[in-house]
């Protein structure tokens, strides 16, 4: 027998994870061990075409207080566990479809825990139990009546209401141990579950709840029914009438039995309105963090243009200041041009002290060059020797 481990190892080449995907598989298996492992070629909407592993087989389901075996086929797609899987309710030849919110008349199961999955909050066993939990609201299948044989009618029910219609069974869930491997069929074709004895009969259900016991009729379990009831009432059975004004049961067992029924309506669309709600403040949830990480970042932008702004105001005070300077310095200069310029006066100091040093400086520089010059006439002869030191003690 071909152990999960060899089969995904042989199976899983093409997929990018093929780690975590072994993982989850086996964890899935583990938890719900009429689930089969099977290669299948399954066709996107885009028309290509993958060879997919596939988790085939059935799960138990609590529907109505009875336990039913639901068949499905979850595809693992090659990107898995990053991308959702892609879940069908797989019908043998004695069950049809049972369209709702969840399910389409294909088959495809549509949940928000496959639009939000994400990984590694979401996983194949969480989506086995949201299933359960999902299915044992709302029946995806209900069984069809043959063909070959007539419909018998029911017995009268309680209360002088009659209805009529047939119940029949569903293919019970096979109890075998640890995993189970099958060859990949064809999708839809010639896959049966064996049976199991039958279970303890179940009266009809109405759409009130009713104290008194009804007659019950015997058949084997299987997948739940319709909206309209459990498992086993034929399609196009006449739904039950009831007339208070016949019935014979008490006006308070009656006005409890209503109560009853409105209680249990009020109950699902309390859980419908808890789900949707629920997703609805989740997504509001995520949509103020954004809105709180966006506002801290416009008060950081904000804080920076003010600093920037106080930057830019400082530089433009201190620009301003420096172009009155500049022109009041050049409405000097035109001013100076037309008044003679005193060269003495043209180049000043800060101090007094350096004042001195000034003139101390351009004197000696003054008698070097003169003492030059008059070294220069003496040498050529312009100028006598007793005339040149004469010149020269006046300057020293």
């Amino acid at each position: 027998m071909i152990t999960p481990d060899t089969f995904l190892a042989d199976n899983l080449k093409s997929y990018k994870y093929a780690r975590d995907v072994t993982k989850d598989v086996k964890c899935a298996l583990s938890a719900y061990n009429e689930l089969r492992l099977k290669v299948e070629n399954f066709t996107f909407n885009d028309g290509r075409s993958n060879n997919l592993v596939c988790l085939n087989g059935t799960i138990p389901v609590v529907y109505c207080e009875q336990t039913y075996n639901i068949p499905i086929a979850i595809f693992v797609q090659e990107s898995h566990p990053h991308t959702a899987p892609i879940v069908y309710v797989r019908p043998t030849s004695t069950m049809e479809i049972a369209p709702s919110y969840f399910v389409d008349n294909t088959g495809l199961v549509k949940l928000p825990y496959l639009s939000d999955w994400k990984h590694p909050e979401s996983d194949l066993v969480g989506l086995l139990q949201v299933l359960q939990v999902t299915f044992g609201e709302k029946s995806p299948v209900f069984a069809k009546a043959p063909t070959a044989q007539p419909l018998p009618n029911l017995p009268q029910s309680v209360g002088g209401a009659s209805h009529s219609g047939t119940y029949f069974p569903l293919p019970p869930m096979p109890m075998t141990d640890g995993f189970g491997l099958t060859t990949p069929p064809v999708l839809g074709m010639g896959w049966q579950m064996p049976q199991l004895p039958p279970i303890m009969p179940v009266p009809l259900r109405m759409n009130y709840i009713n104290p008194i016991p009804e007659p019950a009729v015997s058949y084997t379990t299987g997948g739940p029914g319709s909206a309209a009831g459990p498992i086993g009432l034929a399609v196009g059975a006449t739904p039950p009438t009831f007339n208070p004004n016949r019935s014979g049961v008490p006006e308070d067992q009656l006005i409890q039995s209503v109560r009853s029924a409105v209680l249990d309506k009020l109950r699902r669309c309390q859980r419908e309105l808890l789900m949707q709600y629920r997703d609805e403040i989740q997504s509001l949830q995520e949509t103020q963090s954004d809105l709180v990480r966006g506002g801290a970042l416009l008060a950081e932008m904000l804080s920076r243009m003010d600093r920037e702004k106080s930057q830019a105001t400082e530089a433009l005070q201190m620009t301003s200041q420096r172009n009155g300077e500049l022109s009041e310095l050049l409405d000097r200069l035109t001013t100076n041009e037309k008044q003679p310029v005193n060269v003495d006066e043209a180049v000043d100091t800060t101090f007094p002290l350096y004042r001195q040093l000034v003139s101390s400086f351009a004197e000696e520089q003054a008698i070097e060059d003169a003492v030059y010059y008059l070294g220069d006439a003496l040498g050529k002869g312009a100028l006598d020797l007793e005339s040149f030191l004469k010149v020269v003690h006046e300057f020293y």
